[in-house]
């Protein structure tokens, strides 16, 4: 980045995502549980969410460990499409299991 600016505009798109994701997979989550297990879910929900926040770092001060940080940039080209497919795969399954919800 070239200025302070553009990290600000950077950090507030990324904040804006993040609540915007949280929300929607949460309630997505909420949806999927019947009415009696939605507390259940919830708890799971964050339980998953926090166990991510904390393995994601640490999986990510490994990694420079095992691969130079040149392979960093290509290794999302291959995880970021590939969990756009595994979704398209499996977005009719969760379409129809939070209409029937």
């Amino acid at each position: 980045m070239r200025n302070n600016f553009e990290m600000l505009l950077a950090a507030g798109l990324m904040a804006v995502g993040f609540g915007v994701m949280v929300s929607v997979s949460q309630s997505t989550a909420l949806l999927l549980a019947p009415m009696e297990e939605q507390g259940l879910a919830n708890a799971t929900y964050y339980l998953g969410s926090d166990i991510g926040m904390s393995i994601g770092p640490i999986i990510g001060g490994i990694l420079p460990t095992i691969l130079p940080l040149k392979f960093f940039y290509p290794v999302m080209l291959v995880v970021v499409p590939l969990t756009a497919i595994i979704y398209l795969v499996n977005r009719r399954k969760l379409n129809a299991a939070v209409q029937y919800n």
